[in-house]
């Protein structure tokens, strides 16, 4: 038995045969009685190499590698204790592999080799985002601009919400609890929860799923599980191949525990979630500058909108148990949330910040042209009044959600490892709790003491 799983077994007592919340995942389960998928998935890597050539196009390296025999294993022993040769080899691929993104007009089924491969040695000297993902997700946003990209973004979201009730819900028919049916019900009311989430594809999902369950309903397993399939089946015609592609290929927890995979789903929705309040702050800015208030006044609306959505993402977070927890702390070092790039886009472009209060491991960004506050206080003598007063209230209402969504965090994080340290170089809850009273735009509160919440 390795270290790691010695370590995910506790003081509580074997989790081996477990499956579900405080337990193993289903594919460890399956693992125990499997001791090959390291030694197939890399022999399958060793083929694909050996068939390739150097100078092969971007499909032939990319569509026929061995994708399902490598994240199988992962998701079968972990990251901390997948087979060495094999990282060994997939870390020499990356090095080998050139630059494979596709030309901007070629539909692609596979995320970028060489960027993914980046993840499967993340435990070697890896970070926040190659824990995450996060450069891949950016990679195939980056694709698309406008209403099309926001749409785009908006599917990736609602299709790791559906990865994630999938998941549990299969959990929860596998070995039935009370903690996995608190879970699973958490994620079925997240999917619900992507119409004010995720608007631009929730719009396309309303009425192809059917009315959702009742809370009545939801609290037979039996009940449960089949809303929860009605709703993944109608949610799946929706998503294209590409990003359900990718949301599989972006799930390689580092442990065994099940806990780790809805933790991982969880962080990459927030992950999206930033990107585009970040976009919509950008266009904020834009229009503000260009004297459109109303523009901006719509796009800061859509970000507080969303925002004031994210009760559902926590309320599936909160069924993590301490113990739990303390297992993924404890092998994700380093790969903290501060690092976060998309949720400090959001600070730089909301308000000039002082880099003296970031965390030692906070992403160091500079942003060219104003802030949002810059160009509001800018334009106050230009705007009528009525604008200036209207655009300030969205501006506050959108502090106010920020200020929740991160007292929220503060709260969650209290709970579960109370006042140990963060992995990111702080000092855990009390960081989060100092930040969270800083405001997305101090100008508006030099006349106003009162907390925004």
């Amino acid at each position: 038995m390795s270290a790691n799983v010695a370590k995910e077994l506790g003081p509580a007592g074997p989790l081996l045969g477990r499956i579900g919340v405080a337990a193993l995942s289903q594919h460890a389960v399956q693992a125990e009685f499997t001791d090959t998928v390291g030694t197939r998935a890399l022999h399958a890597v060793d083929e694909w190499c050996s068939a390739v050539d150097s100078k092969g196009s971007y499909r032939l390296r990319t569509e026929k590698f061995p994708f399902g025999d490598v994240i199988e294993h992962f998701r079968c022993v972990g990251r901390g204790d997948a087979h060495p040769a094999l990282i060994a080899k997939l870390r020499d691929l990356h090095a080998s592999v050139q630059s494979d993104a596709p030309p901007e007009d070629e539909e692609v089924s596979t995320p970028p080799l060489s960027s993914w491969l980046r993840l499967t040695f993340d435990q070697e000297d890896g970070d926040y985002h190659t824990y995450v993902g996060t450069h891949l997700y950016d990679g195939m946003r980056e694709r698309s601009e406008g209403e099309k990209g926001d749409i785009l973004s908006d599917t990736i979201m609602a299709a790791l919400a559906v990865d994630l009730l999938s998941t549990e819900t299969s959990a929860l028919a596998a070995e039935p609890s009370r903690r996995q049916r608190t879970r699973a019900r958490a994620a079925y009311q997240l999917l619900r929860s992507m119409n004010a989430l995720a608007p631009a594809w929730g719009e396309k999902f309303e009425g192809k799923a059917g009315p959702f369950a009742t809370a009545d309903v939801l609290n037979g397993d039996e009940a449960l599980t089949a809303a929860a399939s009605r709703a993944i089946s109608a949610a799946a015609d929706q998503i294209e191949q590409p990003v359900r592609r990718l949301v599989e290929t972006t799930m390689l927890p580092v442990t065994r525990l099940h806990d780790e995979q809805m933790f991982i789903r969880i962080i990459q929705i927030f992950e999206g979630l930033y990107v585009h309040i970040g976009r919509c702050l950008e266009r904020a800015i834009t229009a503000l500058d260009n004297g459109d208030a109303e523009g901006c006044r719509d796009e800061l609306s859509d970000a507080a909108n969303r925002l004031e959505a994210t009760p559902a993402l926590f309320r599936v977070l909160t069924t993590m148990p301490r113990e739990a927890f303390a297992v993924i702390r404890e092998n994700t070092n380093g790969r903290s949330a501060v690092q976060s790039t998309s949720y400090r886009r959001v600070e730089l472009l909301s308000a000039p910040r002082d880099p003296g209060s970031l965390s030692p491991q906070a992403p160091f960004l500079v942003l060219e042209g104003e802030t949002l506050q810059e160009v509001f206080e800018r334009q106050l003598s230009e705007l009528p009044s009525q604008n200036v007063t209207r655009l300030e209230e969205s501006m506050r209402r959108l502090d106010a959600s920020w200020h929740m969504s991160k007292r929220t965090h503060w709260g969650i994080t209290l709970k579960i490892i109370g006042s140990a340290p963060g992995t990111g170089g702080t000092s855990g809850a009390d960081y989060l709790q100092r930040t969270a009273e800083v405001s997305l735009f101090p100008v508006l509160s030099m006349s106003d003491n009162t907390p925004t919440s």
